[in-house]
């Protein structure tokens, strides 16, 4: 064998590491033929709307995901959802919050929303005003909100759950809104409140669980961001925000 590439000699190991990666770029060559052939087979010779892969699994067909079962597109949402609001550190608030949704397409979509909340006080607020203290916090509730929100949804899946398929879409939404809001102060003493109406940006991310052609299950986490005083009815703007679970269910027309 001449050892030599280029003029430059090669020694054994050279040689060896040269055979080598001969070798395997062949047998990898041999192996795309192979698989290429098969996909071509199978391409052919399928009739419906699956692809046939008996020749690499011949227990299992592989179904293409793209082939939706249920569709959204120019078709109405009516959601009613129901959660807790997670943000306010004085209160517990329970939130109904009904919905309607357009979707122009697959992936994109408008939504309408109003959520009316319920107040309470917590633990944390029970317990601070027990030590007897004569500083109160300022509690902001927000009562309602509305607004619209546009829904894109880049991810569409299927998933196994006890040996049946669940078909389920997964959005991200922003938009726009006003909150009603009630800023309590003084609220150990002479508790003293005002109602402020605040313009709100929301971003958002659900999914929606296809029960039927009509029926889904949606799961639903928002967050809505104001600007507000920094003492509750005084102070310097700031931002703040308010963020809420709601699940519950929609049917499409």
């Amino acid at each position: 064998m001449d050892n030599t590439l280029n003029g430059q000699e090669i020694g054994p190991k050279k040689t060896k590491a040269w055979i080598l990666r001969i070798g395997i770029t062949l047998v990898a060559m041999i192996w795309l033929f192979i698989v290429a052939c098969h996909w071509a087979e199978a391409a052919s010779g399928s009739g419906d709307d699956e692809y046939s892969f008996n020749w690499l699994d011949p227990d299992k067909k592989i179904y293409v995901l793209q082939n939706r079962r249920y569709t959204k597109s120019r078709r109405l949402l009516l959601s009613l959802m129901a959660g807790p609001g997670i943000s306010n550190s004085y209160r517990h608030s329970i939130n109904i919050d009904p919905r309607v949704a357009f979707y122009l397409s697959e992936s994109l979509g408008i939504e309408g929303f109003y959520t009316l909340t319920s107040n309470s006080a917590n633990n944390t607020f029970d317990a601070l005003k027990g030590t007897g203290t004569t500083v109160s916090p300022v509690i902001r509730e927000v009562k309602s909100q509305y607004g619209a929100l546009l829904h894109w949804v880049p991810w569409y899946a299927k998933i196994n759950v006890f040996n049946k398929i669940l078909y389920f879409d997964w959005y991200l939404a922003a938009g726009a809104g006003t909150l009603q809001t009630v800023a309590i102060t003084n609220s150990f003493t002479t508790p003293t409140s005002l109602s402020q109406s605040l313009f709100s940006l929301y971003a958002a991310t659900g999914h929606q669980y296809h029960l039927t052609r009509s029926f889904t299950v949606r799961l639903d986490f928002s967050g809505a961001y104001y600007k507000a005083p920094l003492f509750g009815t005084t102070g310097s703007e700031t931002w703040f925000s308010n963020y809420n679970f709601v699940a519950g269910i929609g049917l499409r027309i």
